[in-house]
Protein backbone atom coordinates (compact mmCIF):
# COMPACT_ATOMS: atom_id res chain seq x y z
CA UNK A 1 0.00 0.00 0.00
CA UNK A 2 1.13 3.82 -0.68
CA UNK A 3 -0.24 6.26 0.41
CA UNK A 4 0.62 9.99 -1.04
CA UNK A 5 -0.92 13.59 -0.78
CA UNK A 6 -1.17 15.19 -4.22
CA UNK A 7 -2.29 19.15 -3.22
CA UNK A 8 -5.26 18.70 -2.14
CA UNK A 9 -6.22 15.15 -3.42
CA UNK A 10 -5.26 12.15 -1.52
CA UNK A 11 -4.63 8.60 -3.19
CA UNK A 12 -3.98 5.28 -1.57
CA UNK A 13 -2.76 2.78 -3.72
CA UNK A 14 -3.34 -0.86 -3.11
CA UNK A 15 -2.11 -3.90 -4.13
CA UNK A 16 -3.21 -7.94 -3.31
CA UNK A 17 -6.51 -8.53 -2.23
CA UNK A 18 -9.01 -6.25 -0.18
CA UNK A 19 -10.37 -8.49 2.13
CA UNK A 20 -12.11 -9.39 5.34
CA UNK A 21 -8.22 -9.49 6.87
CA UNK A 22 -7.23 -6.27 5.58
CA UNK A 23 -10.18 -4.16 5.78
CA UNK A 24 -10.08 -2.78 9.43
CA UNK A 25 -6.85 -1.35 8.76
CA UNK A 26 -7.78 -0.08 5.64
CA UNK A 27 -10.47 1.20 6.85
CA UNK A 28 -9.10 3.40 9.67
CA UNK A 29 -6.60 4.66 7.27
CA UNK A 30 -9.36 6.54 4.62
CA UNK A 31 -11.13 7.44 7.74
CA UNK A 32 -7.82 9.03 8.59
CA UNK A 33 -7.28 10.44 5.33
CA UNK A 34 -10.46 11.76 5.31
CA UNK A 35 -10.19 13.39 8.64
CA UNK A 36 -6.99 15.49 7.12
CA UNK A 37 -8.12 19.17 6.35
CA UNK A 38 -5.46 18.90 3.59
CA UNK A 39 -7.34 15.86 1.98
CA UNK A 40 -10.63 17.21 -0.22
CA UNK A 41 -10.69 14.48 -2.44
CA UNK A 42 -9.75 10.74 -2.23
CA UNK A 43 -8.64 8.39 -4.83
CA UNK A 44 -8.48 4.46 -4.08
CA UNK A 45 -6.01 3.04 -6.53
CA UNK A 46 -7.02 -0.41 -7.24
CA UNK A 47 -5.24 -0.96 -10.13
CA UNK A 48 -2.96 -3.61 -8.33
CA UNK A 49 -6.15 -5.63 -6.39
CA UNK A 50 -7.53 -8.91 -8.60
CA UNK A 51 -9.96 -9.56 -5.74
CA UNK A 52 -12.57 -7.38 -3.31
CA UNK A 53 -14.46 -9.49 -0.76
CA UNK A 54 -18.05 -8.03 0.34
CA UNK A 55 -16.43 -7.01 3.81
CA UNK A 56 -13.88 -5.10 1.20
CA UNK A 57 -16.99 -3.59 -0.39
CA UNK A 58 -18.67 -3.16 2.69
CA UNK A 59 -15.44 -1.10 4.12
CA UNK A 60 -15.97 1.37 0.08
CA UNK A 61 -19.74 1.75 1.08
CA UNK A 62 -18.38 3.19 4.34
CA UNK A 63 -15.69 5.64 2.98
CA UNK A 64 -17.95 7.10 0.41
CA UNK A 65 -20.49 7.83 3.12
CA UNK A 66 -17.88 9.20 5.98
CA UNK A 67 -16.34 11.47 2.35
CA UNK A 68 -19.72 12.39 1.54
CA UNK A 69 -20.71 13.44 5.40
CA UNK A 70 -16.95 15.35 5.30
CA UNK A 71 -18.29 17.18 1.81
CA UNK A 72 -15.09 15.42 0.03
CA UNK A 73 -14.77 13.08 -2.80
CA UNK A 74 -14.24 10.20 -3.08
CA UNK A 75 -12.87 7.90 -6.52
CA UNK A 76 -12.27 4.92 -7.52
CA UNK A 77 -9.09 4.38 -10.10
CA UNK A 78 -8.29 1.71 -11.99
CA UNK A 79 -10.75 -1.34 -11.20
CA UNK A 80 -9.91 -4.84 -12.44
CA UNK A 81 -12.31 -7.23 -13.88
CA UNK A 82 -13.26 -9.40 -10.79
CA UNK A 83 -13.80 -5.91 -8.17
CA UNK A 84 -15.55 -4.23 -11.07
CA UNK A 85 -17.75 -7.08 -11.79
CA UNK A 86 -18.70 -7.37 -7.53
CA UNK A 87 -19.34 -3.64 -7.73
CA UNK A 88 -21.56 -4.27 -11.05
CA UNK A 89 -23.69 -6.88 -9.67
CA UNK A 90 -24.23 -5.18 -6.64
CA UNK A 91 -25.67 -2.31 -8.46
CA UNK A 92 -23.21 -0.29 -6.08
CA UNK A 93 -20.73 1.06 -9.26
CA UNK A 94 -22.99 4.22 -10.04
CA UNK A 95 -22.26 5.13 -6.74
CA UNK A 96 -18.83 6.04 -7.26
CA UNK A 97 -16.86 8.92 -9.32
CA UNK A 98 -14.70 6.46 -11.20
CA UNK A 99 -11.81 8.09 -12.67
CA UNK A 100 -10.79 6.70 -15.87
CA UNK A 101 -8.18 7.06 -18.35
CA UNK A 102 -8.52 10.44 -20.18
CA UNK A 103 -9.72 10.46 -24.00
CA UNK A 104 -7.31 12.10 -25.94
CA UNK A 105 -7.45 15.84 -27.04
CA UNK A 106 -8.06 15.78 -30.89
CA UNK A 107 -8.91 19.38 -30.89
CA UNK A 108 -5.28 20.04 -32.65
CA UNK A 109 -5.93 17.26 -34.94
CA UNK A 110 -6.83 18.34 -39.21
CA UNK A 111 -9.85 18.01 -40.59
CA UNK A 112 -10.95 15.44 -42.64
CA UNK A 113 -11.37 16.58 -46.24
CA UNK A 114 -14.60 16.11 -48.16
CA UNK A 115 -14.46 13.29 -50.60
Amino acid sequence: MVSEDLGTECQVRLSGRFTIDSSPGLRALFFQRLESSSCQALTLDLSDVAYIDTSGLATLVETLKAAQIEGKSFRLKGLQERPRYLLEATRLLHLFNEVTAETPDLSHSRPERPQ
